[in-house]
């Protein structure tokens, strides 16, 4: 447990090699979500973080969820780590707070792993999400998933429910969802964070300084991620000069679930040719 200021972050490290930050999204959902990317640990020093108001870290007492203030605390967050620099990487929502604070703190930097992530406020994101759910309507399971979207959760366990019910939309196999869920062990969502998923789409600041990053950036995208697809992290590889896409076949929001020989053969290939 790390003071940052007005949150104590949960934190775990594990692994060799130069130091990367991983963090929760930023809305909820506990850092147990990422186990299956523990194959990091063996190229980084993986320092696993749980944003503000998520798993165990505390939530803070003004309510702010703002993109700034994640931000601000992953910067103390290295600071009493003692890291000159690190490398930052961020999936879905989690990619967009990797990519303010690149943005932001690019001298802390070493590079970035973006992935299936989007550029925040992007005009037609949202049209896009929605019609790309309703085209799997008439899947069982998918048309509940649509379905929860509009219910109301006031507790944890509701919230944390309710992701049970969303994750067959965010497989390319819907049945892989119950796989992920039952190897997620201790996998839970905090209601009071959930305000993040729409702060975090406020600041489009890093939008302006990304073309003139200069450092190894890799952006994962999946060929049937609905809420993140291809398209918009394609927008990503072409705004920042010298990054490296690698595109997943037959995979969701999870491609390193789903497809994980793709994934890591293509992460290995990506990031040697970044490093030299």
């Amino acid at each position: 447990m790390i003071d940052v200021g007005d949150v104590v972050l949960s934190v775990a490290i594990s692994g060799s090699g130069p130091p990367l930050l991983l963090t929760t999204p930023g809305w909820g959902v506990s850092i147990h979500a990422y186990q299956h990317l523990r194959p990091l640990q063996e190229r980084f020093t993986v320092v696993w973080a749980e944003t503000r108001g998520t798993g165990k870290s505390s939530a803070p007492d003004n309510g702010d969820y703002k993109l700034t203030s994640f931000t601000a605390d992953a910067e103390a967050l290295r600071v009493a780590l003692g890291a000159e620099r690190w490398w930052v990487a961020g999936h879905s929502t989690g990619g967009v707070l990797a990519q303010h604070y690149l943005a932001h703190h690019t001298d802390r930097c070493l590079g970035a792993i973006l992935l299936c992530t989007y550029l925040p406020l992007e005009p037609g994101r949202f049209d896009d999400v929605v019609a790309r759910a309703t085209a799997r309507a008439g899947d069982p399971r998918c048309d509940r998933a649509i379905e929860a979207f509009s219910t109301p959760v006031a507790t944890d366990d509701e919230a944390t429910k309710k992701l049970g019910e969303l994750l067959p939309l965010y497989f390319h196999d819907v049945e892989a969802a119950d796989r992920f869920m039952a190897e997620c062990d201790g996998l839970s969502c905090r209601v009071a964070a959930m305000v993040a998923e729409d702060e975090t789409n406020l600041d489009r600041t890093a939008v302006e300084i990304l073309p003139g990053i200069d450092l190894p950036v890799v952006i994962v995208a999946a060929s049937n991620d609905f809420v993140c697809s291809a398209p918009w992290n394609q927008q990503i590889h072409q705004l920042i000069p010298g990054s490296k896409f690698v595109f997943i076949e037959n995979a969701g929001h999870f491609p390193w679930f789903e497809q994980p020989g793709q994934f890591w053969s293509g992460l290995d290939d990506a990031l040697p040719a970044l490093q030299g």
